[in-house]
């Protein structure tokens, strides 16, 4: 009931003023954008009025939806927040405005995921001996659960021996008969290693040392040049690498010498109740600082065994009373006190895919579906504002992709060129302190895009019914798309074709190889059916206004792991048909400037009316693209 009135609040606080936009007013007669001098080539103005919109896919009607999707008040739309829930809620009252179905749980337009804060409690969690209080976070830190090492969800023990049991990720069997029902100490610690864990300075290349990225072909060369020198160091270093946090590493996604994906399940089968490691300060800084910050995740299975966490060598020391390296294997310390437990709850703010359809005209066909989807979801906020202007001179010049490519040390060349644009953003405007990820590109566009065609649709009758998809946390990996494929609000068999876009609002030929007025990236057309390709084509050869498909990144060689990074690969696991559409990369992707002021919005109306001509050629073709079935060659992108 506490979560109800919360979200009525936030309905008539906030998402209903989204919603009226569709209803402010008659459209003006004029679509031209007055702006006040730009900074940016393909800069337009920095806010824009509602306008309502109109049953035809226009740029206006982008921009009108746009500016509100990804707007500051927003905060990035990060999944299990406030933003985000705000946004799901202006699409779930876009879909009803527009008089389709929800197509959620229940009747209702929403399908939730179970998401929300995880992690350990520092007001809870408690390490003490008879004598003194360990301090959290400095002298000790809890671990996340992980099976492959026996350490469970939780730690609960009172007055519990302390045994040193020698190195972790040894061989050596422990004796139930010395470890059973006490903490088992071990010298080493799932991801730490030498050289401080990251602590250092970070030394950044001179870009003109990295490879050029820029297009499908020269990405896949760099990958392969790249994966060739992994496989050399390969040889005697054990693993790459990490600094994923705590719960990264417990659970084996770094650490250095493999540390953290080694199975060592000794402590475990010899009836421990607790696991502590010494080692501390060879952890990543960052896993230190931020072990008690909770984290946004899917509800985690409880893992059974003892808990574990990594102690300093001075909190050893009290453990034992002498130094961590005089220590020998039996050696029996303190009764150690301990509580702490890796905790899940729901979010207030729910995370949510939005599902509606548009029922089949016909009433054979009416029970296939034609799918179309794009993620609400982005990355949030940084902790850190930046100047906006400067960080877009840099990454204009150096990173033509974004965060896809590394930071790196600009030439002398390079830094003139920022220094020039920075020095034009100054004559212009002042500083603006930016912190906000708006994700206006990634994927508002695909959003704004598929409300657009929900709108053209609602007033047309195709055969088929078409279900519109707007999936949640595809930045904490595929999350929403994962869940609905799982847990489908229709049959997935009945699903004819699927096509899924992100990032569909760039595309100059500046910023993407191939890239133009009319160009679109797609990928996977052929890869369940090869008819669904065709079809792409037959509709684009027969079209007014043709686009330029770039099938360059639709390689077996997946360069960039491009297929693999968002919404349409858990249909391919289904078997379902999909293509994923996209205008490709830009210098503002995953970056604070990307902004609506940015996006080019007749490219994405053009992209928009094209996806929509594709999916009414199958909405009201006689059969269903044919299914030849999954090609091996192209990347399975481990699910």
């Amino acid at each position: 009931m506490q979560r109800l009135a919360f979200a009525l609040a936030l309905v008539l606080g906030s998402a209903a003023s989204l919603a009226a936009q569709a209803k402010s007013g008659d459209r003006p007669v004029t679509t031209k954008v007055t702006l006040d001098k730009t900074v940016w080539p393909d800069e337009g103005p920095r806010k824009w009025a509602p306008r309502k919109t109109e049953s035809a896919i226009t740029a206006n009607d982008l921009r009108t939806r746009l500016y509100q999707f990804a707007d500051d008040s927003m905060a990035g739309r990060r999944i299990g927040e406030l933003g985000n829930w705000k946004g799901t809620e202006y699409i779930a009252s876009e879909f009803k405005r527009l008089g389709l179905k929800p197509a959620g749980d229940n009747g209702t337009w929403f399908q939730e995921l179970p998401f929300g804060p995880t992690g350990f409690d520092a007001a809870v969690s408690r390490l003490t001996t008879g004598t003194a209080t360990i301090a959290p976070t400095a002298d000790w830190i809890p671990l996340t659960p992980a099976a492959n090492n026996g350490l469970g969800s939780r730690m609960s023990t009172t007055n519990a021996p302390v045994v040193y049991a020698g190195r972790w990720v040894d061989n050596t069997p422990l004796d139930p008969a010395l470890y059973r029902g006490k903490i088992v100490v071990f010298s080493g610690a799932p991801g730490a290693g030498g050289g401080g864990g990251g602590r250092g300075t970070v030394n950044l290349q001179s870009c003109d040392a990295l490879p050029d990225r820029f297009g499908a072909r020269m990405a896949a060369y760099s990958d392969s040049v790249t994966a060739a020198g992994r496989g050399s160091a390969a040889g005697g270093a054990g693993g790459a690498g990490g600094a994923g946090g705590a719960a990264a590493t417990a659970a084996g996604r770094g650490g250095r010498g493999g540390a953290a994906n080694a199975r060592d399940t000794r402590a475990m089968a010899a009836g421990a109740v607790g696991v502590l490691f010494i080692g501390l300060e060879s952890m990543p800084a960052a896993t230190v600082n931020g072990a008690f910050t909770l984290r946004g995740a899917m509800q985690p299975a409880m893992v059974e065994g003892p808990g574990g966490g990594v102690i300093s060598a001075a909190a050893a020391a009290t453990l034992f009373g002498k130094a961590a390296d005089q220590l020998a294997v039996g050696d029996v310390g303190q009764s150690v006190t301990a509580s702490w437990g890796y905790e899940w709850h729901l979010s207030k703010t729910p995370a949510r895919n939005v599902i509606a359809v548009l029922p089949g005209s016909d009433p054979t066909l009416a029970s296939e579906y034609v799918l179309v989807g794009a993620h609400n979801d982005h990355v949030g906020t940084n902790p850190i504002g930046i100047d906006h202007d400067s960080a877009r001179a840099v990454n204009w010049v150096t990173r033509r992709q974004g965060s896809n490519d590394p930071a790196c040390k600009p030439t002398a060349a390079q830094q003139q060129r920022v220094d020039s644009l920075i020095a034009r953003a100054r004559s212009i405007r002042p500083v603006r302190r930016d912190s906000i990820m708006n994700g206006a590109d990634d994927d508002g566009s695909g959003t704004v895009v598929l409300l657009e065609i929900a709108e053209k649709f609602a007033n047309e009758k195709p055969a088929r019914s078409i279900i519109f998809v707007s999936h949640q946390g595809e930045e904490g990996g595929l999350l929403g798309s994962k869940w609905f494929v799982d847990h489908p609000t229709i049959p997935l068999d009945k699903i004819a074709a699927a096509h899924n876009m992100d990032m569909v609002g760039k595309g100059r030929p500046d910023y993407v190889k191939f890239g133009g007025p009319n160009s679109v990236q797609t990928l996977g057309s052929r890869r369940q059916s090869r008819e669904f390709g065709d079809i792409i084509d037959s509709v684009n050869a027969t079209r007014s206004e043709p686009m330029a498909i770039d099938k360059t990144w639709d390689v077996f060689e997946n360069p960039m792991n491009r297929f693999c990074r968002s919404d349409q690969v858990n249909y391919v696991t289904k078997g379902v048909p999909v293509t994923y559409f996209s205008t490709g990369y830009a210098p503002d992707y995953h970056m604070a400037t990307d902004e609506p002021q940015y996006i080019e919005y007749d490219h994405s109306a053009r992209l928009a009316r094209f996806i929509h001509d594709v999916m009414w050629a199958i909405a009201v073709r006689k059969d269903r693209p044919a299914i030849a079935g999954a090609d091996p060659r192209y990347p399975s992108c481990g699910r």
